[in-house]
């Protein structure tokens, strides 16, 4: 259903002070247990620059379903390579042309 779509995971946290921690990539293969992208980190925290660290390249990511907080589709246009992020209030939120800004964290968190 998701296989070759563009899309935000965004991952459980287990504890209070865990930095919030979203995937956003293409879907590549999924089961009942688990879903593998070709993907960006983008970890949310207080004391980084903007609010939030992207990470350079895109890698696989195994993620079980079990650590899956929500998945968010995303458009079939989306630039993996020209990530954005926003700071609304205080909300640190994933940019979307064409579609509907992503959640991936408050300032607080982390």
């Amino acid at each position: 259903m998701l296989k070759d779509r563009m899309v935000r995971v965004k991952l459980l946290k287990h504890y209070r002070e865990q930095r919030a921690l979203s995937y956003v990539g293409r879907v590549k293969t999924q089961s009942e247990g688990w879903i593998v992208l070709e993907a960006k980190g983008v970890m949310v925290g207080r004391n980084l620059p903007g609010g939030a660290q992207v990470d350079a390249q895109a890698a696989p990511v195994l993620v079980p379903r079990d650590n899956i907080e929500s998945i968010a589709v995303l458009p079939d246009t989306f630039d993996l390579n020209a990530i954005q992020v926003a700071i609304e209030g205080q909300q640190i939120r994933l940019v979307v042309k064409g579609g509907a800004d992503c959640l991936l964290g408050e300032m607080g968190e982390g």
